[in-house]
């Protein structure tokens, strides 16, 4: 007989490698499983795997971000909502026909409004406040420790806003922060302009930088992103306007019920100094100061008025006042509402705008997941066609090499001399 064993048993080897092959790439249906297989289609799919992966994460960003946005978007609209039954109440809190019960009960309901109000600037999500600014961990409003007393609530947070990524190392703002909700601008002025404000408003910047009086009262300081003083300081000099600390409507000026506001100007914002030199580098030409009025504390003072109070200067009760003194009061918070309402809109305006964004990124990155996962198949699938062929063809072979064999086993001396 012919020993051809160990050849045979070769082609058997290499035919069952094959088999193993087309059956692994028929029941996953892909190309390759090792990067050993074919090293440049490995790397393209490794590519094309780490986009995909990278795009499906902003994917998920975004769509957290979608409900954040969703959940500031239908506060804001609340807290118009709120506003617009606040300028009802005062309304009818200046009808000659009020009494001063009926004026108690709209203090009531101005209470209960004042509530609502506060929990919508203090809408979060998973723990995430929307409208605090850059620290989303911070709690946007806090209630005073002597709440009941003054009603003071106090914005913790800053003007900066969150950025969030929408494509690889591309960032956009999102949302607005109190500022934009519960504050409105009591003065505003540019680069060149004097500029006024009074004790207990925020001054913020163009670039959401908060300043801040010194403890001399005599220069506005500037502080960075993380509420820090900036060293060396960089600041403005500021005076006091003396005499013209205007008494509040419906306050009277004498004994424990005076009430009067040190009022401060600046003669030119951009005439900054770094660490009391004068530098140019902190001149900016598109400089912009904003004083930022607390609402919560107009509606403190004109909630004591309907309830026949004056306010002290740390929010508390004052002495009683007249009836005139209450119109005049409410009238004012009526005009200072409608200026909270203008200033939500416009906040509410500039969400609008920002959800756009993130809502056409969304709908991009979804576009590119689904393009990514069709290049993915297309790349690094099998050709299901090519490994039938290949399948029928490693079946003949197979037949005819055990055909091969059978009749090699046949051949013997025996045979060959019948």
């Amino acid at each position: 007989m012919i020993d051809m064993s160990t050849n045979m048993l070769y082609h058997i080897r290499n035919l069952d490698s094959e088999n193993v092959r087309i059956s692994r790439q028929m029941a996953t249906k892909k190309e390759i499983d090792n990067g050993s297989e074919n090293s440049l289609l490995h790397s393209n799919l490794i590519n094309l795997e780490d986009k995909l992966r990278i795009s499906t994460n902003l994917q998920l960003q975004l769509s957290k971000t979608k409900v954040v946005n969703t959940t500031a978007d239908t506060s804001l609209a609340d807290m118009k909502k709120a506003l617009d039954k606040i300028k009802v109440d005062l309304l009818k809190g200046l009808n000659a026909g009020m009494d001063r019960s009926d004026k108690l009960a709209l203090a009531t309901n101005l209470r209960g409004i004042r509530e609502n109000m506060f929990d919508l600037a203090n809408a979060n999500v998973d723990g995430e406040y929307v409208f605090t600014g850059s620290e989303t961990t911070k709690q946007t409003l806090t209630k005073d420790a002597n709440f009941e007393l003054n009603g003071k609530l106090n914005f913790g947070g800053d003007g900066f806003l969150r950025r969030v990524a929408v494509q690889p190392g591309s960032y956009r703002e999102r949302g607005v922060t109190a500022y934009d909700v519960s504050f409105y601008n009591s003065t505003k002025a540019g680069a060149g302009e004097s500029f006024t404000f009074e004790s207990g408003e925020r001054i913020i910047d163009e670039n959401g930088h908060e300043w801040k009086l010194n403890s001399a009262m005599d220069k506005l300081q500037q502080y960075d992103h993380n509420g820090l003083l900036y060293d060396p300081p960089v600041e403005l000099a500021v005076n006091l306007v003396a005499g013209t600390g205007a008494l509040g409507v419906g306050v009277e000026a004498t004994g424990e019920n005076q009430a009067i506001k040190n009022q401060f100007t600046i003669t030119n914002i951009s005439t900054a100094t770094l660490g009391g030199v004068a530098n140019s580098s902190v001149n900016p030409d598109g400089r912009v100061f904003e004083a930022k009025r607390n609402y919560f504390d107009d509606l403190n003072i004109t909630i004591n008025a309907l309830e026949g109070h004056s306010t002290k200067l740390d929010g508390t009760k004052g002495g009683i006042i007249n009836d005139e003194s209450v119109r005049d009061t409410v009238s004012k918070g009526l005009e200072q509402s409608k200026k909270q309402y203008d200033a939500t809109n416009i906040g509410h305006g500039e969400l609008g705008g920002r959800n756009a964004v993130f809502n056409v990124a969304h709908d991009q990155l979804s576009a590119q997941i689904t393009h990514y996962n069709i290049l993915i198949e297309e790349t690094g699938s099998a050709d299901l066609a090519k490994l039938a062929m290949e399948s029928k063809a490693l079946e003949i072979t197979y037949q005819s090499l055990y055909s091969t064999i059978a009749k090699m086993n046949n051949l013997s001396l025996v045979n060959y001399i019948k």
